[in-house]
């Protein structure tokens, strides 16, 4: 049976100096990921996300280069349509939007950002997104919206891929946000280690938002966040859990209980629970490996457990 499930690193890069973002993102190119992302965020001590992922385009050769995910407010939707075709034309087709109504308050505030309510956020969002696709996909660009107005724009070069990058929608909101990715959305992403049942409940809910507007659900792909802890054996495994915990704080126990929807275990282990969400119907999952990332880890899933749900 025909699988073609893909694996994307998720990186939170505050604290890492380039030298070590560039050396994961080789890696996981050289391994065969399909993706690897960084976070946007301001306020904290860490490289923006925009300027490294064209860094590293240079730097990588198939691997997708992804923002997870953009705060939709820090910059004009017509600066981001701009940005990430610029990104997808220097790596030759492999960027992927992810965007979102942005969840951060406080970083907001900190760089003078207004920080509107969740509702109105989500009705900025989908503007923004549908400048950028009317950009990246029409000669000039006239739109007058609530919050946003063009005129006469255009975004060229154009984004090599056609007849657009596919756009993640990222963010938990059932009233507001969902709206928002059934009507534009090509990917959807949510939180972290989600159970299976907690994903047919909000697919459910999705899914009658694409019914009131004539969209099939199925056009949207339903990606899933998990954190990893990966090992040869039970008792390394125990040494990463136990490392983690203490740098968090926790007894090991108590962490244990934290971690108990996430892909923990051998390669074999990872194998049999990542299928329950591959028999789901879940086709891309963004892998959190514990900080600070090991080469290692990267390098055990990629060969013990990602060819299992390679195409064959």
């Amino acid at each position: 049976m025909a699988r073609n499930i893909k694996f994307a690193i998720r990186i939170h890069q505050g604290g890492y100096d380039y030298s070590y973002i560039r050396d994961i993102f080789r890696k996981a190119d050289v391994l065969g990921y399909h993706a690897a992302s960084l976070y946007d965020l301001l306020n904290i001590p860490t490289l923006e996300c925009w300027t490294t992922l064209s860094a590293l385009a240079a730097e990588t050769k198939s691997l997708k280069l992804i923002p997870m995910v953009l705060a939709n407010l820090y910059r004009h939707p017509s600066i981001t349509a701009k940005m990430a075709a610029t990104l997808d034309v220097i790596s030759g087709g492999r960027m992927e939007l992810g965007i979102g109504a942005g969840g951060g308050e406080r970083d907001h505030q900190s760089y003078g950002f207004n920080y509107p309510s969740v509702r109105e956020r989500a009705a900025m969002l989908s503007e923004s997104v549908q400048i950028i696709e009317q950009l990246w996909t029409g000669d000039r660009s006239n739109f007058q919206g609530r919050f946003y107005k063009l005129t006469n724009a255009i975004c060229q070069p154009p984004p090599v891929q056609q007849p657009k990058p596919p756009i993640l929608i990222g963010g938990h909101g059932e009233t507001h946000l969902m709206r928002v990715l059934a009507s534009h959305g090509d990917i959807s992403n949510m939180q972290s280690d989600l159970p299976v049942a907690e994903h047919r409940r909000k697919r459910t809910i999705l899914e009658r938002y694409c019914s009131a507007i004539g969209r099939d659900v199925n056009q949207i792909e339903c990606s899933h966040n998990a954190r990893i802890f990966i090992s040869e054996n039970s008792t390394s495994l125990n040494s990463v859990i136990e490392n983690r915990a203490k740098l968090e704080g926790k007894s090991f126990s108590q962490f244990q209980l934290e971690i108990n929807n996430s892909i923990v275990g051998t390669p074999e282990d990872c194998i049999r629970q990542i299928q329950t969400y591959t028999d789901y119907g879940i086709s891309y999952f963004f892998l959190l490996f514990p900080e600070p990332i090991n080469i290692d880890s990267i390098q055990l899933f990629a060969e013990k457990v990602m060819p299992y749900f390679s195409e064959n």
